[in-house]
This record gives structure tokens, C-alpha cells and sequence, in this order.
């Protein structure tokens, strides 16, 4: 039993050796997978922007022949001269944000800068269809293998305080001759067999070796027990946090719809000559607001998805 102590042991440093890199390689990719919801909503961004640019150019060039043909005034001129320019600002930004980002990313990957690019679609809904279990997770298990470690530590350590009861067998080979040249002749063979018992007295080192382990082994329960709490909670807060993003997200398509609705309004105002510039821009601002905002909350839920399949240990099997 104490023989086999260093290779049960070593058995059970392997199978938590695996579970300790599979928990790396999980943090590691759950942190490139969250730039890579960056990097899809740096493009997003960049699209919204250009179309919002590309409307501010046909606006101005509308005013522009308005001007000509002296239906509005200059300042209607001015002010849609003052969106474009503004336009193409938050197009230029959006345009840096995403190129920064895609090198980062292509350095740290070992990437092309052209093959840096997202697929991901960032307004797809996560559809939680997998049954776990809280208790299996990889984090409990390597805890759960600390614990069978100590076990059978403190089962050899309760070993080496018990007495030892040895079986000792002996073979011996005698010659009947006294002279040396003559001994190998006529030998008789001669067996013993004895009986050894002993048993540790004091046993100190014995004794403090199974309270230490004993206390490690309460220590670790409690560890566990709190390790379980906090995966619930954890698991629980992002479930809900999901949930609440995803309600957020419908709000937001209301809201672009709503945005659209008044941006053809006050297209139609103006174009009418019972409304004003100003306005127009507003709405047109506004959509462009009300569809970056989705795009932000379809960020944060999809890195929500990310943390909650890693907390379960649905990121990487």
C-alpha cells in the first residue's frame, strides 16, 4: 500500500494536469472570442457610419440644387454642410477603431492583417438548449482530485501507524566436509522461516502527518462548497443578464423602427417646405444613434452568451 503511494499519486497529478489546461485553453479563448465580438462590432460600427455618410452627401447635394434654384436658404446650405462634415469625422474614427483593432488581432493571433476578419453574426439569439450541471464542472472536478489525493495520502499515512507483522523466508546450503576444496560436495539445503512484528513507538511523525492531511481535507470541502455557491451565482447573474439584454435588444429594433419612421417624416416635411433642415438632420442623427445602439447591446450580449458557456464548460469540451 505506502509502495504504491508516489504512482497513485502521480495517476492523479495527470488527470488534473488535463482539466488545469483545458481550463487555460478555455480562458484563452474566451478572451480572442470577445475581441473578435469587438473586431464584428468595429465593422458594424464602420457600416453605419458610411451609410449615414453616404445620406448626408445626398442630402447636401439636394439643398445644394434647392439653394440654386433659390427655394431654401443658405443656412440650410451651411447646416447640412455641417453634418456631412461630421459624418465623415465619425466615419474616419470608426475606420481607425477597426483598423488598430484588426492589427491587434493579427499580431497576437500570428495573422495576416487581411485574413483578420469576423464572421460572427452579431445580432444571432443563443438559444441555451444544453443541460448542465453546476457540480460536474471542471473547476469542482480538479478540487474534487485535490481531495482524492489527500485520501489516499492519509490512507498510507494511517498505514505507517499500524503495526508491521513481516514474513521472512531464508534458504541456506551446507557442505559436510570440513576441508574448503571438498565443501561443494554433498550439500544439504537448510530453510528458515521467521516471523517479524513491530510496531512504531511514539509515532509522532506518523501522527501529525494524518492531522495535517485531515485538516487539508476539511479545508478543501469547505472550498468545494464555496466554489459551488459561487458558480451559482455566477452562472445565475449572466442567465439573467442575457435575458434582460435580449429584452433590450427588441426595445432597440423598435426603436430604429421608430427613428426610420420619423427620419421619412421629416424628409417629407421639408421636402413639403413645412418643415426644417435642422430637423431632418436630427432624425437622420438619431436613426444613426438608435442603430449604434443596437449594435453596442448585441455586443455586450453576445460576450454575456461567451461568459455564461464558459462558466458552464460549454465554450470548450
Amino acid at each position: 500500500m505506502n509502495d504504491q503511494l508516489d504512482g497513485d499519486v502521480a495517476q492523479i497529478a495527470i488527470e488534473k494536469n488535463t482539466l488545469e489546461r483545458l481550463e487555460q485553453e478555455e480562458d484563452f479563448i474566451l478572451k480572442k472570442l470577445k475581441r473578435f465580438v469587438d473586431l464584428a462590432y468595429a465593422q458594424e460600427q464602420q457600416l453605419i457610419n458610411e451609410r449615414r455618410l453616404a445620406l448626408a452627401g445626398q442630402e447636401l447635394n439636394l439643398v445644394k440644387q434647392k439653394f440654386e434654384a433659390s427655394v431654401v436658404d443658405k443656412v440650410d446650405v451651411l447646416l447640412q454642410e455641417d453634418a456631412y462634415q461630421r459624418a465623415q469625422q465619425q466615419l474616419l474614427q470608426a475606420q481607425q477603431d477597426l483598423i488598430l483593432l484588426r492589427h491587434e488581432i493579427a499580431i497576437t493571433l500570428a495573422l495576416n492583417f487581411d485574413q483578420v476578419v469576423a464572421n460572427t453574426d452579431l445580432y444571432k439569439i443563443y438559444s441555451a438548449k444544453e443541460v448542465w450541471l453546476l457540480a460536474d464542472t471542471r473547476a469542482l472536478k480538479i478540487t474534487a482530485l485535490d481531495q482524492k489525493t489527500l485520501k489516499r495520502q492519509l490512507f498510507s499515512f494511517k498505514n505507517e501507524s499500524q503495526a508491521k507483522l513481516d514474513l521472512n523466508l531464508g534458504l541456506a546450503s551446507e557442505g559436510e566436509n570440513s576441508s574448503y576444496s571438498n565443501s561443494l560436495e554433498n550439500q544439504s539445503a537448510t530453510w528458515n522461516v521467521g516471523l517479524d512484528w513491530s510496531y512504531p513507538l511514539g509515532g509522532v511523525k506518523s501522527s501529525n502527518n494524518v492531522k495535517k492531511a485531515e485538516i487539508k481535507l476539511a479545508r478543501l470541502a469547505q472550498y468545494k462548497r464555496e466554489q459551488l455557491l459561487e458558480l451559482n451565482v455566477q452562472a445565475t447573474i449572466l442567465k439573467e443578464k442575457i435575458k434582460l439584454l435580449m429584452q433590450m435588444l427588441k426595445s432597440n429594433k423598435k426603436q430604429i423602427s421608430i427613428a426610420k419612421a420619423r427620419t421619412v417624416e421629416e424628409r417629407g416635411r421639408y421636402a413639403n417646405g413645412s418643415g426644417q433642415a435642422s430637423f431632418v438632420i436630427s432624425a437622420q442623427n438619431n436613426e444613426q444613434n438608435a442603430q449604434l445602439g443596437y449594435a453596442q447591446v448585441a455586443t455586450n450580449y453576445q460576450k454575456a452568451v461567451l461568459d455564461f458557456k464558459a462558466t458552464i464548460d460549454q465554450l470548450v469540451r
